[in-house]
């Protein structure tokens, strides 16, 4: 009895193996923009069965491979051959040893992608066209929302572009205790290829391989690093999956990967920081203010109706724990109360609510006890205060 119950369970566990590879596969075959998708929703355990999770978490970066050996590029650094040590959607990276004896990480991007990411996306902002004409979504920024989607992800093509933003998250960052953000070697760096520092012993840590403390200490980082490029430098790190963000065991973390990553324009960063402030504080007719000051609105629509229902959803996810604060939950029904009373907001803000959804999902796996918004509390309060001291200087 136990010798076929053993059995039935080695069976099971290949054919979970079987279908998790199947779908990994299917996501690879439909192209890089559906990978990128998928590994978005790799992070959502709370979403998504656990086999489908684990089945999209293999496309942060085991995508199968180029051949580094194909690669002038790669070959004109010289030293040692090149090792793999991640393949994504769009680029794959390796470990060189260099001429001169330096330890690098070089992100090439595919040969192929230049040809097919344009059409992948060309889809999906076709798609979004033929959404935008349904009854339910009639008004609504669909298709605007899709374009600033599509293009943040085609920006991903110019490495010397996220070279320049990798530069400037680690000068950004520099001095936040327990971040690590590689250097960029500028000069060595082209529109296909990115070198930076090598950081090595990188491990996906679970969360019983960290102490409570160093859990809360590497979440509460990451919370800081999102909330101060949030609210304060105006980008948006919309992919911070944990193919590229890293916790090690002594609570510190890794920042890679800048490529999906947008700018707010400085009136999008300054609402969007006011919200937060106010939802931080329970104050919904503050935060109606600051959607309706953002939105777009139809004929009839009904403004007193929008604040009311606001209102409530404010005060009812107000100080709520990761555990308890559903931010997918409380994005859909913000979106539906605008949609229902005939407002949209800027779709500029689809992004950092997009950053947030990525990073909630390990939140949640490692330190559901943090409190989201409190979190948020000094860096947007600096944020405004910034902002305030601007519009006063401008003043004068």
């Amino acid at each position: 009895m136990a010798w076929l119950e053993m059995t039935g369970r080695l069976r099971g566990r290949r054919a979970g193996l079987v279908l998790e590879s199947w779908l990994a596969g299917t996501v690879v075959e439909l192209g890089a923009a559906f990978v990128k998708a998928a590994q978005l929703l790799s992070t959502r355990a709370d979403l998504l069965p656990p086999k489908v999770c684990r089945a999209l978490a293999r496309l942060h970066d085991q995508v199968s491979p180029e051949h580094a050996s194909s690669s002038a590029a790669l070959r004109g650094l010289g030293g040692s051959p090149a090792t793999l040590v991640g393949s994504g959607s769009i680029a794959c990276v390796y470990r060189v040893r260099t001429a001169d004896g330096r330890d690098v990480a070089v992100k090439l991007r595919r040969p192929e992608v230049e040809r097919s990411l344009p059409l992948d996306l060309a889809l999906l902002e076709g798609v979004a066209g033929v959404l935008a004409r349904l009854p339910v979504l009639r008004g609504a920024p669909v298709v605007e929302i899709a374009r600033q989607l599509t293009g943040g992800i085609r920006a991903q093509l110019d490495l010397t572009r996220e070279a320049e933003l990798l530069d400037g998250f680690r000068r950004a960052l520099a001095d936040v205790p327990g971040v690590t953000v590689p250097a960029v070697d500028r000069e060595s760096s082209t529109d296909g290829m990115l070198v930076m520092e090598f950081v090595g012993d990188l491990v996906r840590l679970r969360p019983e391989d960290l102490s409570v403390a160093d859990r809360r200490r590497a979440v509460v980082t990451a919370l800081r690093v999102v909330y101060r490029m949030l609210f304060l430098d105006g980008v948006v790190h919309c992919d911070l999956h944990p193919g590229n963000l890293y916790f090690r065991e002594d609570g510190s973390i890794v920042v890679l990967d800048a490529g999906f990553t947008v700018r707010l324009s400085d009136s999008a960063r300054e609402k969007f920081a006011a919200f937060f402030y106010c939802l931080a504080r329970g104050d919904g007719p503050a935060c109606a203010d600051v959607v309706a000051s953002t939105a777009t609105t139809v004929p009839g629509a009904d403004l007193d109706g929008f604040r009311a229902e606001l209102v409530a959803l404010v005060e009812a996810n107000a100080g709520l724990r990761a555990e308890e604060f559903d931010l997918i939950s409380f994005a859909t029904t913000l979106f539906d109360v605008q949609r229902r009373h005939g407002l949209y907001a800027d779709p500029q803000f689809v992004f950092p609510i997009l950053s947030l959804l990525v990073l909630e999902g390990t939140v949640r796996e490692f330190h559901p006890e943090v409190d989201f918004q409190r979190e948020a509390k000094p860096l947007l309060v600096a944020a405004l205060f910034e902002r305030a001291l601007v519009r006063g200087g401008a003043s004068r």
